[in-house]
This record gives structure tokens, sequence and C-alpha cells, in this order.
């Protein structure tokens, strides 16, 4: 069995390293998307609190007694609560946004850095290999001019 080329051995490597990149790609896109959600769920409680605002507002005239007007408040100051707790949570998912994209970014150049040196290999293996078809040549030619001597 022939051995293998450098560029085909390499190419083990770069799998592996692909591999390792598309997994990373992955994880990026879930943190994204769990921090789409995240956001979209601040938007929800914000409009959330800001319709209970209006509506104690709007129903303070009618409203019967105190103790309803500060049961209105109460879960208008935990949604308050909540949208604060839901913004930590949004920045924490965004610091593990940015620090996956460093990951993921890293590896994608080792990848690419990987590719450029097979495609390297590759160029050195057909230029020596050009190089050997040329000697061989020159030999076939040189013993053809000294056997007609």
């Amino acid at each position: 069995m022939p051995t293998q080329k450098r560029s085909q051995r390499l190419q083990i490597v770069l799998d592996l390293i692909a591999r390792e990149e598309d997994q990373e790609r992955q994880l990026l896109g879930q943190i994204r998307t769990q921090m789409q959600a995240s956001e979209d769920k601040i938007e929800q409680l914000i409009a959330y609190q800001r319709q209970y605002q209006e509506d104690l507002k709007s129903n303070s005239a009618s409203v019967k007694s105190v103790r309803h007007i500060q049961t209105f408040h109460v879960f208008i100051s935990r949604l308050g609560t909540a949208i604060e707790q839901q913004q930590q949570q949004s920045l924490l998912l965004k610091q593990k946004l940015e620090a996956q994209t460093g990951k993921w970014q890293a590896v994608y150049q080792k990848k690419k850095n990987m590719e450029e040196h097979i495609e390297r290999c590759r160029q050195e293996e057909t230029l020596e290999e050009d190089r050997k078809e040329q000697r061989r040549l020159d030999d076939a030619a040189y013993r053809r001019a000294h056997k007609n001597i």
C-alpha cells in the first residue's frame, strides 16, 4: 500500500477541526436564539407592565377599593422586578454570546489556516511530482541519446 501524501494525512486533522468549528457554530446559534427569546420576553413584560399602568390610570376613578389599587401597584412592581431579572439574564446571555463568538472565530481561523496549509502542501507535492516526472523524462532521453552512440 503506498504511503499517503502529507496533504492527505493533514485532511484528517482538517476534518476534526471542521467538526469542532461546526459544533462551536451550532452553539453560537443556540445562544443567539436564547438571547433573542430573552429580548422578546423583556419587550413582552414591558408591554404588559405598560398596559397594567394604563389600566390603573383609566380605571382609578371607577375602582371601589384602595386594596384593589394596592394590588395593582404590587403587581406592576412585580412586573418591574421581572423585567430587571430578565434584563440581567439578557446581559449574561450577551456576555456568553461574545465569548462564544470569540471561540467560534478562533476555531474558524484555525480551520482556514489548516486549509491554506494543506493547499500549500498539495502545491509542493504537485511540484515535486512534476520534478520527478521531468527527471524521469530527462533520464530516458539521456539513455536514448547514449544508446544510439
